[in-house]
């Protein structure tokens, strides 16, 4: 019993100071459906692939939005603006076995009412591998995923923010 009074009180304390889930603000800005542009970095076309499968799982997972290619409610570019791969720690006999992947994207969302508004965001990944492994070309672009996934995050945090602003 008195666990239901603390769960009723805290409903009402959320109710009492206008409470509401970030993705009531997101919904001001994005829709329910998005189209993805991912421009295709000619030095690295790889990794503008992996982008284009990073932002496509955001949509889904992160945004709880659906993709969509046609009447989108908002239209979302997406352009690798800088991307790298750098060892941040090495084994005792001079070999990399920590690095640290970072990649910034330039995002530019049409949004639900048509107005434009322009993103960087930066995201990092850090990841171990053996002594005596080989750092491929599969380990390296799950990193620059992962980094760019990471990037996302902080995006869901300022389309929040701008859907926040345009509340009030």
């Amino acid at each position: 019993m008195k666990f239901a009074k603390i769960i009723f009180f805290l409903f009402l304390f959320f109710i009492g100071c206008g409470y509401k889930p970030s993705s009531i603000y997101q919904n001001k800005i994005l829709g329910n459906e998005i189209k993805p542009v991912i421009s295709i970095d000619i030095e690295n076309p790889r990794e503008s692939i992996f982008l284009k499968d990073a932002v496509n799982d955001a949509i889904y997972t992160l945004f709880g939005k659906n993709v969509c290619y046609q009447n989108c409610d908002a239209t979302m570019y997406v352009k690798t603006s800088f991307a790298n791969l750098t060892p941040l720690d090495y084994d005792e006999n001079g070999y990399p076995i920590l690095y640290r992947s970072r990649v910034t994207l330039r995002v530019t969302l049409i949004d639900k009412n048509g107005k434009k508004r322009r993103y960087s965001v930066s995201g990092n990944y850090d990841f171990k591998i053996t002594s005596d492994s080989v750092l491929n070309d599969q380990i390296k672009f799950e990193a620059y995923k992962q980094a760019s996934v990471n990037a996302l995050n902080k995006l869901i945090a300022q389309i929040t923010k701008d859907g926040v602003k345009y509340d009030n």
